[in-house]
């Protein structure tokens, strides 16, 4: 049964229980995390850090319902010292990534979704004071030139809660071929 093998293959891969795909005793990713403040829309706030380091990598998809761009100038938490970074990471064309730190981020205005990523652009908190465990809520605030402040909780997770919904709908459809495109590097 080769549906099978790929749903294992997947799971283990990224980190997701097997019984995320029967819906058991795992919380849901079905539904999107969405905050909103005043144009600016944020999704599936997650978190992310490597085993004994003490900073934590933030993800969200993020959408400008306005009419102006705004920019995304600040993040705290109580969490850290107050030390964080915003990330812009460039790829030459040999693949080499390079990282940069930037003073804000811009949040343009348009309906098309947009989404931090370690390919992209995300967020760091340095300094964190204590290990973050997988499932818990973080708190930070997120400050916006225009748009004002606004406190979010990012969950720390393995990987995109957006990814998890996608594993899970091409695995309860029998799409093989999706599993594998999730994954490029796994062995047939």
């Amino acid at each position: 049964m080769q549906i099978a093998r790929w749903v294992i293959l997947v799971s283990a891969i990224y980190g997701i229980s097997l019984n995320a795909f029967a819906g058991e005793g795992v919380e849901s990713v079905d539904q999107a995390e969405i905050y909103q403040h005043g144009d600016i829309v944020i999704m599936d706030p997650w978190a992310k850090s490597a085993f004994g380091e003490h900073r934590v990598k933030l993800f969200f998809e993020f959408q400008n319902l306005g009419a102006d761009p705004d920019r995304l100038t600040r993040i705290d938490s109580p969490i850290n010292d107050g030390k964080s970074r915003m990330i812009a990471v460039h790829s030459t064309d040999d693949g080499v990534r390079t990282q940069q730190n930037i003073d804000s981020l811009e949040i343009p205005a348009t309906q098309t979704t947009f989404e931090l990523s370690e390919h992209g652009y995300y967020l760091v908190l340095e300094n964190v004071s204590k290990p973050i465990l997988m499932g818990s809520k973080l708190p930070v605030h997120l400050e916006f030139e225009k748009a004002g402040g606004i406190n979010i909780d990012f969950t720390a997770r393995f990987h995109s809660p957006s990814l998890s919904r996608r594993i899970k709908e091409a695995a309860s459809s029998g799409d093989v071929e999706t599993l594998k495109a999730l994954h490029p590097r796994a062995e047939n």
